[in-house]
């Protein structure tokens, strides 16, 4: 780092170094055109075409958000982080890290109408942490008789202020431990 500009490898023309300084306003103008919010690998591949000079789409259609949406909330609920079932439920949405991406391993829960209860919590707020398009989130679970079928969920939610003013319904599957077994198109 010199004076305040970090190198990245592979973002500049023909993949050589480029110094990036810490106030370029390149990602952030690359997706706040009036269009939806992208995660953020989508907005360094902007980047990248951006300086390559390949073409830019200014917005994401409704269809695109929702997809991405749906392989987001996936990606949440597919992935184990390290927290214990007591912490993630007692650590707030904006309280997580990194670190803490995911849910806890579910293995402890069972088939009592608490259980569905302690896992609507879990999921509703894993989603909060880490999907900002999706607001107003209702979690419903229905948890089959013991060692019998998959849980299954019902994700509500509506888009975020500025996006679309829909809402998004996402029925999910999940095996007994709790992964994530299909997202199927919402709703």
């Amino acid at each position: 780092m010199d004076g305040g500009r970090q190198q990245f490898d592979g973002l500049g023309p023909g993949n050589e170094r480029e110094e990036v300084s810490p106030g370029d306003t390149r990602m952030r103008a690359a997706h706040q055109d009036g269009g939806a919010s992208t995660p953020l690998l989508d907005r360094l591949m902007d980047l990248k075409r951006e300086t390559t000079g390949e073409t830019l789409e200014p917005q994401v259609s409704e269809e695109a958000l929702r997809a991405s949406v749906r392989r987001e909330v996936a990606h949440i609920l597919g992935t184990r982080c390290t927290l214990s079932l007591k912490e993630a439920e007692s650590l707030e949405p904006g309280e997580r890290s990194v670190l803490d991406y995911g849910l806890p391993d579910l293995w402890s829960l069972g088939s009592a109408p608490e259980d569905a209860r302690r896992l609507e919590r879990l999921i509703t707020r894993a989603v909060e942490a880490y999907e900002p398009r999706l607001c107003q989130l209702q979690v419903s679970v229905r948890l089959p008789p013991s060692e019998e079928g998959a849980v299954v969920a019902v994700l509500t939610a509506r888009f975020a202020p500025g996006l679309i003013p829909e809402s998004l319904s996402l029925p999910l599957r999940l095996d007994r431990g709790g992964r994530l077994v299909e997202v199927d198109d919402g709703l």
